[in-house]
């Protein structure tokens, strides 16, 4: 089953797109072919979705700890933090509502040059937006307690992983050079070839920042998630 990139661009997710999501089935064009050879995009970009304080650090028991949402300079901020621990952490546990996603991708490059896994607890996590882009660098990926979560729009849906388009300031269209030049090559070498395309489909499909949320038993399937039981 084929879907054009102009067919998921439907706002509001017609039928067909609807279906492709929930089947988790389906190939798109890859229109990107490798990484942005200039990966700092527009400060707009960076500062649109920062909130609060941006990234918080800890340790808990055996893994790292991120929540809060990423802002600018945030991707060396976590190297840092990584530097000091006194030990090295095989796990980084993930509670983000979003951010900037060339910070996303800064981080996960380093978890996978790390072979760090990353884990979402749905049970109490959220990891939207730009937090998948971090979800996604992890050389294993945890998503635990998401079997309850139904594929799709729920606005009553409040942790687990989620999925958007970026955007710059509320215009979704304005991001797409950004989303094409390093976003979705990215995503290409981190995922295997079914998770990219769940993964483009639903982004390219939904902008808006009602997110499309993601089942745990497809997670798996479907490569996203390598893992559906926590860190022991």
């Amino acid at each position: 089953m084929k879907v054009g990139t102009a067919a998921v661009r439907v706002a509001g997710g017609g039928a067909l797109v609807a279906s492709v999501l929930l089947a988790g089935c389906g190939s798109v064009a890859r229109t990107a072919s490798g990484p942005s050879t200039d990966p700092n995009p527009p400060a707009s970009l960076v500062t649109a979705l920062c909130k609060g304080p941006g990234l918080q650090l800890s340790t808990q028991d055996d893994y790292v700890y991120l929540s809060g949402s990423l802002c600018a300079n945030d991707g060396e901020k976590f190297v840092q933090y990584m530097s000091t621990t006194g030990q090295p952490y095989s796990v980084v546990r993930l509670n983000l509502t979003g951010g900037a996603g060339v910070e996303a991708v800064r981080i996960g490059h380093y978890l996978r040059d790390h072979a760090i896994t990353t884990w979402v607890d749905a049970d109490s996590d959220v990891c939207t937006s730009a937090c998948n882009r971090v979800f996604a660098g992890g050389s294993q990926r945890i998503y635990s307690f998401a079997d309850d979560i139904t594929t799709g729009k729920n606005p009553h849906q409040r942790t687990g992983l989620g999925f958007h388009h970026p955007n710059v300031d509320g215009d979704f269209q304005a991001a797409e050079s950004f989303y094409q030049d390093l976003i979705a090559p990215y995503l290409k070498e981190m995922l295997p070839p079914a998770a990219y395309d769940w993964v483009y489909q639903a982004d390219e499909s939904n902008l808006t920042y009602n997110m499309i949320w993601l089942n745990g038993g497809q997670a798996l399937q479907l490569g996203i998630a390598t893992d559906s039981n926590p860190p022991r």
